[in-house]
């Protein structure tokens, strides 16, 4: 059963609708990037006082990829285990500014340092650009963990969404590489699964926020070309063939998230090829709910959850 706090929201968004607000799914890609946006931005309760805010910037594969790097409350000097995240949006919407209070408070609340990557977006830059440059930003950090205070042993990479699933494949190329990878992964509602709809997908394809629509107007932005091979491991993890060696996970679904039974799946199969995982779920939310911290309580209690089990892996 849905929560109160969750159907009020959906209502509220039903009610702006219905007062003339335009669907995300009917508006040019540029401008609804824009609006949602700044509606992502309002979404978020407000942003937790960090030791310290720095942003910056380093060379892509194609562009500068800016970061914004956020040091915990109370910690001492030194380097710092890190969290790599990855904002979500469908790699069409996003940016540093609407995660902001979110990393924020994983920082405080794991004791971790965070970095937020700003990765290219679609249609501007589709698919594989965003996997790209998410890829290059775990390797920079890692190969110049010193300068940005990161203690390279304890890295770890995660997201929300289209950011679980980039922190995913991160892990995955960087073990089929035979390259030193994250240390920790943690992936919040990830899509992990390009290639068929899986039950959840159908079930809430209507009136839950995430819709089919919405989700069919991201796809469409980022991966246009319909010869585009969908099993490719960088749009469906969940289809690697081996688990194993890959690192620790923390993974979070929503109950009524047309992504959540894939999201479980890739916890599944961490899972069995032994790989030490927390899973768990938060039956009566949907989807953003990690990020909608002003209207949804369980989105802090999810920040808290996430960071406390990256907290007590790292031993901060």
């Amino acid at each position: 059963m849905l929560l109160p706090e969750t159907r009020n929201l959906l209502d509220l968004m039903e009610m702006a609708t219905k007062g003339g607000r335009p669907k995300l799914e009917t508006l040019p890609h540029v401008v609804g990037r824009k609006a949602v946006d700044k509606m992502s931005e309002d979404g978020e309760a407000d942003p937790p006082q960090v030791a310290e805010v720095a942003d910056g910037g380093f060379a892509g594969p194609a562009s500068e990829i800016r970061f914004r790097r956020y040091r915990p409350m109370g910690v001492a000097a030194g380097l710092l285990p890190t969290l790599i995240y990855y904002h979500g949006g469908g790699f069409v919407i996003g940016n540093i500014e609407t995660h902001d209070s979110t990393c924020r408070r994983l920082a405080n609340k794991s004791r971790c340092q965070v970095i937020s990557i700003d990765y290219r977006l679609a249609p501007e830059h589709p698919f594989p650009a965003p996997i790209d440059d998410g890829v290059a930003a775990f390797r920079h950090i890692r190969d110049n963990a010193e300068s940005f205070g990161v203690d390279a042993a304890r890295i770890a990479v995660g997201g929300d969404s289209a950011g679980g699933a980039m922190a995913a494949v991160v892990c995955q190329l960087c073990r089929d590489a035979g390259e030193v990878g994250p240390a920790f992964q943690m992936l919040i509602y990830p899509a992990t699964d390009s290639s068929k709809e899986s039950a959840s997908r159908k079930e809430f394809a209507e009136g839950y926020f995430l819709s089919g629509a919405l989700m069919t107007w991201f796809w469409e932005a980022y991966v246009p070309d319909e010869d585009t091979d969908l099993t490719d491991l960088r749009l469906s993890p969940l289809l690697a063939k081996d688990f194993t060696g890959l690192p620790p996970a923390f993974v979070l679904t929503a109950g009524y998230d047309p992504l959540r039974d894939e999201g479980r799946a890739y916890a599944d199969k961490l899972i069995d090829a032994g790989i030490k995982t927390t899973y768990v779920n938060y039956p009566g939310t949907i989807h953003g709910f990690f990020s909608l911290t002003r209207f949804l309580s369980q989105g802090l209690k999810a920040n808290d959850e996430a960071a406390a089990v990256m907290a007590a892996f790292f031993g901060t």
